[in-house]
């Protein structure tokens, strides 16, 4: 094959990458910014370029790198100030609290109990990948389990994980060993959100682990776990509509 002189070759390089900018989407900016801060481009707690500049550097609109910046500052990754700009979100290294079922349910004087239903790997629905901040085509790893108290169902949950970020997470370590006992063992998590809402178990596996009719009503509690500006797992839990959550802060 003939190689082009190093001019050309550069010239159609940048030709090609002004095309990809022309058309953008604010996904592709999101993208772009967190691929900077990843590879050390733009440290921790540094201001990065102004909107304007971005839309300039990408050929593309204002808005378009409003939105993308917006949605990473919901998610803790950058943080922004008016008069100010926009830095990349600094962490502290320690490691956040986790709220393990098995803690939970034995402070209450009753059994642990937990099974492995599922383990796989495959694309996340969108709506994961967006809270994740990746690629719908990025290949994740679901797992599926069911916890009881005395024998008696406490909650089933649906965990995807960054597997890149958990090398050795395999089945085998998760036959005795609930997913998220086994990530506080061997990633260092240093953040999470929660969210909490009303829904139904009409999902496939929710309706069977639980053992209850699809329209039956259930909560569900949705963690985010991070180490730094990586996402590590997204967690579904369900738990029995008459559950009870206590939480002391």
């Amino acid at each position: 094959m003939m190689e082009l002189p190093k001019p050309v070759a550069q010239a159609l390089a940048a030709e090609e990458q002004g095309r990809k900018r022309r058309n953008m989407t604010w996904q592709s900016v999101q993208e772009e910014v967190l691929n900077r801060i990843r590879n050390g481009t733009w440290p921790e707690g540094e201001l990065i370029p102004t909107e304007a500049e971005l839309a300039s550097e990408f050929s593309c609109a204002r808005a378009t790198v409003n939105r993308a910046l917006q949605a990473l500052a919901q998610s803790g990754v950058l943080e922004r100030r008016r008069k100010v700009g926009t830095r990349v979100a600094a962490h502290p290294r320690v490691q956040a609290v986790r709220f393990l079922l098995r803690r939970e349910i034995e402070a209450a004087g009753k059994v642990y109990g937990y099974t492995l239903l599922d383990y796989r790997q495959q694309r996340p629905p969108s709506d994961i990948a967006q809270a994740m901040l990746l690629h719908s085509e990025e290949l994740l790893l679901r797992i599926r389990s069911r916890f009881t108290a005395d024998g008696a169902l406490y909650c089933c949950e649906e965990r995807w994980v960054n597997d890149f970020a958990a090398p050795g997470l395999t089945r085998e370590a998760l036959q005795h060993l609930s997913p998220c006992e086994w990530l506080l063992g061997h990633v260092p998590v240093n953040r999470g959100s929660m969210a909490m809402a009303a829904t139904l178990a009409s999902e496939g596996f929710v309706s069977e682990a639980m053992g209850l009719a699809p329209e039956a009503p259930v909560l569900m509690m949705e963690r985010m776990d991070w180490l730094d500006n990586m996402p590590i797992s997204l967690t579904r839990s369900y738990y029995p509509q008459e559950h009870r959550m206590t939480a002391t802060i």
